[in-house]
């Protein structure tokens, strides 16, 4: 989304003066120059570099603000379970299968993230060993890994905190969360054999199952072709949360930003210019008036005329009009 508009400037690197839609923020005012930035600013040595850099982080800072504003006040939380929450016994153990063992998640419904913000480990010994989650579309590279230490005897809990969505990186795929059992040596993990203690929480969000698959240690591999479910879960419990995620709604739909973004850059500079430590009021003057950073600002009520806020907050409104729209009640004649 940064890339969308761009800045024009003989000085700039190409990545900023990329514009994908075609549109560039001096469109929206002359205030929002390049020399002006730069002449705002409290240090004095800033660089040509450093300014290019200073402009990417402006533009990445109005699309980011543009974007929240359109989406203030949606919840992002949907839900939050134990996967396992019965009771079990600290008795019996599973064998070893030297294999790569745990569970297998199936993400069900788009425009939702998974995270697991938590590991149970219940075995009968003490062991340091890695625990992994791997995507199906990158077998080779786990995409989260984490040393974990289990207690003998008793259930211990360890923060993951590990986020479960559709990355840039590996569109698709299924999740693989686990480790590999030849690591344990003479530890062993719990059953969970007690009345209903191996029967996850069912969600509509997620499908989660425990499975056994091939994988090397040495390489921290999976082969996704061998994997075998069972009904084990190989000393593991998972915490699962679910969260809305409304990436590709924008993504989708990012020209109905374009104009939000200008504004938001707009109002970015215009208050960067009011407040700047540079300024006094000859300075000021020599930019532009307060009284025009002002009216640009907050525009004339009296004269009907908007400024930028009030121009921005209209566009923010238009865009959740169009993205969360809710037909009308109409009434209907039953025959």
């Amino acid at each position: 989304m940064s890339n969308e508009i761009g800045f024009r400037g003989e000085s700039l690197s190409l990545d900023n003066k990329k514009s994908n839609s075609g549109l560039y923020f001096q469109d929206i005012s002359p205030l929002i120059d390049v020399e002006i930035i730069k002449n705002i600013q409290n240090d004095k040595t800033l660089s040509d570099e450093d300014i290019d850099n200073l402009l990417v982080t402006m533009r990445q800072q109005a699309v980011l603000q543009a974007v929240n504003k359109v989406f203030e006040g949606k919840h992002d939380f949907v839900l939050s379970v134990n996967l396992y929450p019965q009771e079990k016994s600290f008795k019996n153990t599973v064998p070893k299968y030297n294999k790569f063992v745990g569970f297998k998640i199936t993400p069900v419904l788009k425009d939702h993230t998974i995270k697991i913000p938590w590991v149970e480990l219940s075995f009968d010994g003490t062991c340091t060993f890695n625990l992994y989650l791997f995507n199906s579309n990158m077998p080779n590279t786990p995409i989260e890994y984490k040393e974990v230490t289990t207690v003998a005897g008793q259930s211990t809990i360890v923060a993951l905190d590990w986020i479960i969505a559709d990355d840039s990186a590996y569109k698709g795929g299924l999740f693989y969360l686990g480790y590999y059992d030849s690591v344990l040596g003479s530890v062993s993990a719990y059953k969970k054999d007690k009345a209903s203690s191996n029967v996850g929480v069912y969600s509509p969000y997620f499908d989660i199952e425990t499975m056994k698959m091939n994988g090397d240690i040495s390489g921290t591999t999976i082969d996704v072709d061998t994997v075998d479910l069972i009904s084990e879960t190989f000393g593991l419990n998972i915490g699962v949360s679910i969260f809305n995620d409304y990436t590709d709604l924008v993504i989708n739909n990012k020209s109905m930003f374009w104009q939000a973004i200008q504004h938001q850059m707009h109002e970015i500079v215009l208050l960067k210019i009011k407040y700047s430590n540079r300024s006094n009021s000859t300075q000021r003057l020599a930019i532009a008036s307060v009284e025009d950073v002002d009216f640009q600002l907050l525009g004339n009520p009296d004269l009907k005329i908007d400024g930028v806020q009030t121009k921005l907050a209209n566009e923010i409104n238009n865009i959740k009009g169009a993205l969360f729209y809710k037909p009308r009640i109409s009434k209907v004649t039953l025959r």
